[in-house]
C-alpha cells in the first residue's frame, strides 16, 4: 500500500514538473509573441509601450499583467491611448483573441490642433475581446463597460450605466465607394449628462437609451492629415449607411435610418428617414431655446399631427422624410436648422 503512495506521489511530482516547464514555455512564448507584435505594429506607424509587463496566472492558467499601457497611431486621427493597468488572459498557442479587463483611469485622444478630442474614463466593469488578424492587425474590437463615467476635453463626468462598442474595420484589396471598410456600433443605456443640453433643457439630464450602428464605405487613405483624408473619402464617393439610430430621452423617442456623406463645402449631404414620438414637447423645447423659429415649429407640429392622424405611423409615432442638402436640415420638405460646414483642418 505504501508502495503505491509512495509512486502516485511521484507521478504527481512529474505531473506538476512537466506541467511546470510547459507553462514557464508557454509565458516565455508570450512575451516573444507580444514582442514580435509590438515590432510588426511599429512598422505600420502604431506605436505601443508600457511600464511593466508581466506574465501570471500558474498554475491554472496564463494572465497578462501590464501597468502603464500606451499605444498611438500617427494616420489620419492621430490617436493616442494609455491606461493605468490592462489585464489579458489568452491561450499561448491562440493570441488572436485577447479577454481584457481594463481597471483604473483611462485617457484617449484624437485628432491634432483644434480638432483634438481628448477622452477621460473609468468604469467598474471595464471589459473588452481584441481579435486580431494573422497579421497582427485589428480584426474585431468589442467593449462591454458597466458604472462608466466618461468626461470629454476635462469637462464635468458623463455617467453611464451600461455601454456596449463594436469595431470592425474591413481592408479589401481595391476599395471603391461601394466597399464596406468599417463597422461599427454604440449602445448606451441609462445615461446621465453632467449639465442639461441648452436646445433641450426641458428632456432633463437622463437619458434612456441611445444606440447607434453604422457602415463607412469607401477607400480611406491611410498617412495622411484627417481633412486630407476625409475629403479624399468624399470624393471617391463615400458614404455612411446608418443602420440604426436611436433615441429615448424624456418625452422624445427617436429613430433614424439614412445615408450620410459630405458635400464640396464639407457641408452634411444625405437623406433619411426618421421616426419620431413625442414630437410636440420636442419641438416646445426647440422653440423655448431658440433653436428653431416659431413658424417652421408650427408648420412642423401641423405636418407631424396631420400624419399621425392619417396613419402615418402607428401608437403616437410617424415615419417623416428628412434630408441634408444646400448646409439645411430638411425635415418633411421644412427647412428647420442649419447645417455648417464641418471643421477638417
Amino acid at each position: 500500500m505504501k508502495r503505491h503512495a509512495k509512486h502516485a506521489a511521484y507521478a504527481a511530482a512529474a505531473i506538476v514538473f512537466v506541467w511546470s516547464v510547459a507553462w514557464m514555455f508557454a509565458a516565455q512564448r508570450i512575451v516573444q509573441r507580444v514582442d514580435a507584435w509590438r515590432t510588426e505594429q511599429a512598422a505600420s506607424g502604431v506605436k505601443l509601450d508600457w511600464d511593466q509587463f508581466d506574465v501570471k496566472g500558474w498554475p491554472f492558467g496564463w494572465r497578462v499583467d501590464v501597468r502603464g499601457p500606451r499605444a498611438a497611431g500617427a494616420g489620419p486621427a492621430a490617436w493616442m491611448w494609455s491606461g493605468e493597468r490592462l489585464v489579458a488572459r489568452a491561450v499561448p498557442w491562440n493570441l488572436a483573441e485577447l479577454r481584457v479587463t481594463l481597471p483604473g483611469a483611462h485617457r484617449a485622444s484624437f485628432g491634432a490642433g483644434d480638432l483634438a478630442t481628448r477622452i477621460d474614463a473609468r468604469a467598474a466593469k471595464p471589459d473588452a475581446i481584441f481579435a486580431f488578424e494573422p497579421t497582427g492587425k485589428l480584426a474585431r474590437l468589442d467593449l462591454a463597460f458597466e458604472a462608466l463615467e466618461v468626461a470629454v476635453d476635462g469637462g464635468k463626468p458623463i455617467a453611464v450605466r451600461k455601454l456596449d462598442f463594436a469595431l470592425a474595420p474591413h481592408r479589401p484589396a481595391r476599395a471603391d465607394h461601394t466597399s464596406d471598410v468599417l463597422d461599427a456600433s454604440l449602445r448606451a443605456l441609462g445615461v446621465r449628462l453632467a449639465e442639461p443640453v441648452p436646445a433641450l433643457a426641458a428632456f432633463g439630464t437622463d437619458i434612456a437609451r441611445a444606440e447607434l450602428v453604422l457602415e463607412v464605405r469607401g477607400p480611406l487613405s491611410p498617412g495622411v492629415s484627417f481633412g486630407a483624408a476625409v475629403r479624399a473619402w468624399r470624393d471617391a464617393g463615400g458614404t455612411i449607411e446608418i443602420k440604426t439610430g436611436a433615441l429615448d430621452w424624456a418625452a422624445l423617442r427617436l429613430g433614424v435610418e439614412g445615408t450620410l456623406a459630405l458635400d464640396e463645402r464639407d457641408r452634411p449631404l444625405g437623406a433619411g428617414t426618421v421616426r419620431l414620438a413625442g414630437w410636440s414637447e420636442a419641438l416646445d423645447a426647440l422653440q423655448a431655446a431658440r433653436a428653431i423659429e416659431p413658424a417652421p415649429a408650427a408648420l412642423l407640429k401641423v405636418a407631424l399631427n396631420f400624419l399621425a392622424r392619417t396613419g402615418g405611423g402607428e401608437a403616437g409615432t410617424v415615419r417623416v422624410p428628412m434630408a441634408a442638402q444646400d448646409g439645411r436640415l430638411v425635415v418633411h420638405r421644412v427647412p428647420v436648422a442649419p447645417l455648417p460646414a464641418l471643421r477638417l483642418d
